[in-house]
């Protein structure tokens, strides 16, 4: 039974014509098989054990983008499974991997997101595309977030992606969502440094310190955050590496070609702001054990006039005010409670789908509902330090 739901000025009901009415089960036997790539509208995603490894929740965010972008998309979860139809192997060539990835002598906690890291921008290079890391709840179309304007003609962009709001001038994007043309220089440079960095490496310990990242600033999370969570700021460089390699490309003038980092990016750039992707987050200050009590409320078997105000704003602002929802782990040894973690407990394993509860009407939303707001990017303005080198030139 669906939700009880009411149209606003902001948020409005799907028609059913263009609703994906396949079984979920349909659905996966799609997502299992290999599809061909026909064009660049792909969304790229990786579990290195695959599919069904993926907790529950995460399962259905990838369901979820089939259904909100039907057939004109084509979503793909690769993985590093040998004999699978999904393997990146089946996508790409060794050569685009470190010798650890395909040696599979990566160690350390971190393992499958730094897989990820190494995988994303190849793929966006070769097809083009968007790839949305797997823990992310999909609210709006891919068409109406950014990709009509990559592929319009009459438009100078060429890249897409949220700005973390932590960096002056929107000059950064998160990685968990990137969309590209195919082809994109960009990105091909971006992937060439975090390949150096890695060489010879099996994990992430130290790696903010390669010489290709020595006159990169690097992140620096607020002291009382770190304090609070037991952030440990050298840690998360290292865990965020393949950001202090965007952030090389990003300050690059390279004489060799002629490619200006800071001119592409402030040309050729669609930056969003970090609510597009975070709103949960910035709305319950970081809080995901109270994103995990709100979404766990009544909603269905309560009066619309005695529903909890907190979760009915959570969810409505969620719904009409964000383009997606990432759900992230981030550092293991953290005190950092993410809602993510939670929804990852066995007894939690339907939580984002109990009937009458603000999560399951958030997960049905996120199907059912289309915003009305046009999205405008950001205005980006670059910080001042270049430099002058080759993109795997080492500058003292």
């Amino acid at each position: 039974m669906s939700p009880s739901f009411v149209e606003t000025s902001e948020l409005r009901s799907i028609p059913l014509s263009r609703c994906d009415t396949r079984s979920d089960e349909e659905i996966i036997s799609t997502l299992l098989q290999y599809q061909p790539i026909t064009s660049e509208k792909n969304v790229w995603t990786f579990w290195d054990t695959g599919f069904w490894e993926m907790r529950p929740y995460v399962r259905r965010n990838i369901i979820g983008w089939v259904r909100r972008l039907g057939p004109d998309w084509t979503v793909r979860v690769l993985d590093h499974i040998d004999g699978s139809p999904l393997n990146v192997s089946t996508f790409l060539e060794a050569t685009e991997f470190h010798d650890a990835f395909n040696n599979r002598t990566m160690t350390g906690l971190y393992v499958g997101a730094h897989s990820g890291d190494v995988v994303r921008l190849p793929l966006l290079y070769h097809y083009g595309g968007v790839w949305m890391d797997a823990g992310t709840m999909l609210f709006r179309h891919i068409d109406y977030i950014c990709w009509k304007a990559l592929e319009d003609p009459s438009t100078p962009y060429e890249i897409a992606g949220f700005a973390p709001g932590t960096e002056p001038g929107n000059d950064v994007i998160m990685n968990g969502f990137i969309a590209a043309k195919k082809g994109d220089g960009f990105i091909k440079r971006w992937h060439d440094v975090y390949l150096e960095i890695w060489k010879c490496r099996t994990d992430c310990i130290g790696l903010q310190s390669h010489p290709l990242l020595r006159l990169v600033k690097k992140v620096e999370v607020p002291k009382d955050l770190q304090i609070t969570f037991g952030i440990d700021n050298s840690l998360m460089n290292d865990y965020v590496t393949h950001t202090l390699a965007f952030k090389r490309i990003r300050m690059l003038q390279d004489p060799s070609d002629g490619f200006n980092g800071p001119q592409y990016w402030g040309k050729h750039a669609f930056v969003l702001p970090v609510q597009e992707t975070f709103l949960a987050q910035i709305l319950t200050k970081f809080d995901g054990q109270r994103q995990y009590n709100l979404l766990s409320l009544p909603r269905e078997a309560v009066a619309p006039t005695d529903r909890d105000p907190a979760a009915e704003n959570l969810v409505q602002e969620l719904l009409s005010h964000a383009s997606t929802m990432k759900l992230s782990h981030g550092l293991k040894n953290n005190k950092l409670v993410h809602l993510s973690k939670l929804w990852d407990l066995p007894e939690n394993a339907d939580a984002d789908i109990e009937p009458g509860t603000f999560a399951a009407y958030l997960r049905w939303g996120s199907i059912h509902l289309e915003q009305t707001r046009s999205l405008e990017p950001l205005p980006v303005r670059c910080a001042p330090e270049v430099l002058k080198a080759g993109t795997l030139e080492v500058v003292e």
